[in-house]
């Protein structure tokens, strides 16, 4: 069941603006929609969902897949065995640089999404590291030596209520969702035993499948040099023990949401859980986590203007009047999105394919200090 904050301001239902400037036709989000429920479903299903072939389906796909407005990838499982550690970057630089500087942290792996905002972050990252270790490196021996760089803040996430990879776009039918449901739920794998060890094989599967969530077998095998059968014992291990989340992005400029806004919220911390349930019951809240700072909770949202934040906000706060909503930031523009570089108006361009278990960026050489 999710919440419906049309009821706090009935003329909150109507929003002819935002659906008249959305590219995406009914076809294009039902499709995208389908792909958000099972992102590598066979195109017969995708097909038999929407009522057309699995051949359309494909062919749809491929023009909004080459059109940049919608795509298949991977996320790291950060919601899985707590061994990785995720964070969200505030960053403080000169109004100059905030371009150039984006596009820089961009390119490193560890970096999932690059966004420029209003409010207290001129840029705003979320990074990923497979462990605390490896994200302190990053923040202390790598971030804080980029040039322009004036301050940064960061959040470390303690846990991951809901993420991206749940969210859908629009609702489709009751028996579409089953179909595709079963056939999410049927494709084999073996058994979730606990963390995969991420071998350089393994890292670089997962490179690819960043690229392209959707890649088959044959292909997987072609980029990598290893047997079909070995990629596919490989495949089904990450995204059984959901070391990777496959997951369809779409591109917000082109719907009818496209403001994202983070919310920093302060709720009473022995309730975070129970908070964290109804907050993710509203369709608009993409992410919700809980983070090692103050304020102690994060929610992202799509709406479809700026002036629904605050009715969004008047409708948490009308359902949990305990929670309070300490800061916003309101994304003017998306660089990077899990490993997608997007434009200006937001379709995909490339690929900087995301990988937090081997840092490769250059290290600063260490200063010497002379014991005499």
């Amino acid at each position: 069941m999710y919440y419906n904050y049309f009821s706090v301001d009935k003329s909150f239902r109507s929003c002819p603006k935002a659906k008249d400037s959305a590219i995406l036709t009914r076809d294009d989000a039902s499709l995208i929609s389908a792909l958000q429920i099972a992102p590598r479903a066979p195109w017969s299903d995708i097909g038999a969902a929407l009522g057309i072939s699995g051949i359309t389906a494909a062919r749809r796909w491929e023009r909004v897949r080459r059109e940049g407005l919608a795509w298949v990838t991977t996320a790291p499982g950060l919601v899985r065995h707590g061994a990785q550690s995720l964070a969200y970057i505030e960053v403080d630089c000169p109004p100059a640089r905030r371009n150039t500087l984006a596009a820089e942290l961009s390119r490193h792996p560890m970096v999932l999404t690059v966004e420029l905002t209003t409010g207290n972050a001129d840029v705003f990252l979320t990074t990923a590291a497979a462990n605390l270790t490896a994200m302190s490196h990053y923040l202390l021996d790598h971030l804080s030596h980029v040039e322009g760089i004036v301050s940064t803040r960061a959040r470390l996430a303690t846990h991951i209520f809901a993420e991206a990879s749940h969210w859908r776009l629009s609702g489709l039918e009751r028996d579409a969702v089953r179909l595709l449901e079963r056939s999410r739920d049927a494709q084999p794998g073996a058994p979730d035993d606990g963390p995969v060890e991420m071998t350089a094989q393994l890292q670089r599967i997962a490179e690819l499948l960043n690229e392209d969530g959707r890649a088959s077998y044959t292909a997987l095998a072609a980029a990598t040099g290893m047997s079909a059968t070995s990629v596919r014992r490989y495949v089904h291990a990450l995204l059984r023990s959901r070391t990777l989340l496959p997951r369809t992005d779409v591109a917000a400029e082109h719907t009818a949401t496209p403001v994202q806004v983070y919310f920093f919220v302060d709720a009473p911390v022995a309730e975070y859980a129970e908070t964290a349930k109804s907050l993710t019951k509203f369709r608009e809240i993409r992410v919700c986590a809980t983070l090692a700072s103050s304020p102690g909770m994060m929610i992202c949202a799509w709406l479809h203007t700026v002036e629904e934040l605050h009715r969004l906000e008047v409708a948490i706060s009308t359902r949990l009047p305990k929670v309070h909503i300490a800061d916003r930031l309101v994304v003017l523009r998306t660089v990077k999105r899990q490993g997608r570089l997007v434009d200006s108006s937001g379709r995909a361009t490339g690929t900087v394919p995301v990988n937090i278990w081997d840092d490769r960026l250059e290290h600063p050489a260490p200063a010497l200090v002379s014991l005499e």
